[in-house]
């Protein structure tokens, strides 16, 4: 690109910037202050930071009951134990930009940014998501920089309880100026379609945005790097197949229900689109997630980036800079974040004063300088994409196929080590502390089957485990025990042992002329260590 035409884009955005913000009524904090002398990094730091549900100590009569004041032991100084505590994560990380979601409002902010300044971490500059729309929280911006605008969306939709706010905010760098996001979607206590419509707002504004203008989108979105291939299972999917992240916000550059593609650093996309890369991809599976769900392992907090910062010009990603941050161990606590801490006794829930945050913060670095690509780490994420539905008899080269983990000590990840097909099978490991389904999926039969299918894969390991399978319209589980797999009725443990890849072929009920899913699931004993590996799952039709 020209030098001409780097200046004419930035001088576009310069007077974009001007005018999108110009005509909002300012705080004193916002703008460029005349007493700033501060230098500007060639590197910087952003990160984000869920911080569960710091309130403050008035009551605006919309807490969470537990965070009314002086109740249930939230007092202030419980509160000034919580400021601290989240203060001395980010003060560890002393991130130049930092992403704050679950901030009651300005007023809880300022109990933050007291103990901040107390640990000699300061950010004199700061941008909020507004009052809350119908929720009772909000996201905010801290930077240690200028914020020379913010502007909040207002998230609606008709009948809604759970919207919130998402923010804007453009971060002053010198010569640069950084637009900053800020989201927090509805939990995964609701569907799909109640995320879809923050990343339909999100998008139609990123849309807005000059080609080539740097900026990126950070918070707590409730969706995983790969959400496509799982939520079917867990019971979110009501948009046909359509996620917020990975479909309306462009992380796959591939569709509903086809082969799942993720948007590479290098791919170039139609100017109409709307397609971020997601760090995550950078980070080995055993450390991929910042909060744990049921049992399971997610990644619900992004910091998503445009094609923009791989470019040679204004602001860049620092390759494989991404990743999540545990304090050497300290932010963890029994294999999940050490949350803050709750007791619960006769009377209902008190506040310990203890722990920190239900997730955990992620971070990543920005530089000016031309992106420069370094040797990608190994992931766990093969380079060829497969079909993101379960049953597809390919692997799991980019997912896990639709299975989750379903309980508290057990996992569901690839591995590499000897797969059967492709270049990953799926390994379900660990100790489960009582009987209970361990891996779960959800799979489709082959349309107009005009037969009895049967449920085929590979296994191989060992474990104390059943399999279970259910169609969409029966009302009892059909299991699979002993070393012949026999149906049954009622469930009994066997202890497998399979030194090398075993073919297991089980019935399942007989299909309807069009697709009908199965529920499948591998059940495991108390107390017991399972390590077992499966691949080239399918369903089959016999004739």
């Amino acid at each position: 690109m020209s030098i001409i035409k780097r200046r004419s884009i930035a001088l576009q955005f310069f007077f974009f910037t001007l005018l999108f913000f110009s005509c909002q009524q300012k705080p004193p904090r916002l703008g460029m202050p005349k007493h700033f002398s501060g230098t500007i990094p060639d590197t910087i730091t952003i990160a984000s930071y869920n911080v569960e549900n710091l309130f403050d100590m008035v009551d605006n009569g919309d807490e969470y009951p537990e965070y009314k004041p002086n109740k249930c032991n939230w007092t202030n100084n419980t509160f000034q134990i919580k400021c601290s505590n989240i203060a001395s994560v980010l003060a560890q990380i002393n991130a130049d930009i930092a992403v704050l979601v679950e901030v009651e409002n300005e007023n809880a902010l300022s109990g933050l940014r007291a103990a901040l300044a107390e640990k000699n971490c300061p950010y004199p500059f700061y941008a909020l998501g507004g009052a809350a729309n119908k929720g009772s929280v909000m996201p905010v911006v801290l930077s240690k920089f200028p914020i020379l605008g913010e502007k909040t969306f207002e998230v609606s939709e008709a009948g809604s309880t759970h919207d919130r706010n998402m923010l804007e905010a453009a971060v002053y760098l010198g010569r640069d100026t950084l637009t900053v996001f800020a989201c927090h979607w509805p939990s995964k206590t609701h569907k799909e379609s109640a995320r879809i419509t923050n990343a339909r707002l999100l998008a139609s504004r990123l849309k807005e945005i000059p080609r080539g203008k740097d900026y990126v989108v950070a918070g707590d979105f409730n969706e995983d790097w790969d959400e496509c291939e799982s939520f079917h299972t867990t019971g979110l999917d009501d948009t046909k197949g359509l996620t917020g992240v990975n479909h309306v916000l462009g992380t796959v550059g591939s569709q509903p229900g086809t082969f799942v593609a993720y948007h590479k650093k290098s791919g170039r996309v139609n100017d109409s689109a709307v397609a971020l890369y997601d760090p995550w991809l950078e980070v080995p599976e055993v450390r991929r997630f910042t909060t744990v769900y049921k049992g399971r392992r997610e990644t619900p907090d992004h910091i998503l980036l445009p094609p923009s910062m791989f470019d040679s010009t204004g602001i860049s990603y620092v390759d494989n800079s991404f990743s999540p941050f545990t304090w050497n161990g300290r932010l963890m606590k029994d294999g999940a974040p050490y949350r803050w801490q709750m007791r619960f006794a006769k009377g209902g829930r008190f506040h310990v004063g203890d722990g920190y945050s239900d997730h955990l913060p992620i971070q990543a670095r920005l530089c000016r300088k031309p992106y420069t690509e370094t040797e990608a780490p190994d992931t766990g994420v093969a380079g060829k994409s497969v079909a993101g539905s379960a049953g597809n008899g390919e692997g799991f080269e980019d997912g896990a196929d639709g299975w989750v983990s379903c309980v508290k000590g057990v996992r569901v990840n690839r591995d590499t080590v000897a797969p059967h097909a492709g270049a990953y099978c799926l390994a379900i490991s660990g100790r489960a502390g009582q009987n209970a389904t361990s891996a779960r999926c959800c799979m489709r039969a082959p349309v107009a089957c005009g037969g009895i299918p049967a449920l085929h894969l590979w296994v191989r390991g060992r474990g104390t485990a059943c399999i279970r399978t259910k169609s969409e319209d029966a009302d009892r589980w059909t299991y699979f025990r002993g070393e012949d797999f026999t149906p049954a009725k009622a469930g009994k443990y066997t202890d497998y042992v399979f030194k090398r890849w075993t073919d297991v072929s089980l019935p399942l009920a007989p299909a309807s002329e069009t697709r009908k899913e199965f529920a499948v699931e591998i059940r495991t004993k108390k107390d017991k260590e399972v390590n077992l590996f499966i691949d080239d799952v399918r369903i089959t039709c016999n004739k």
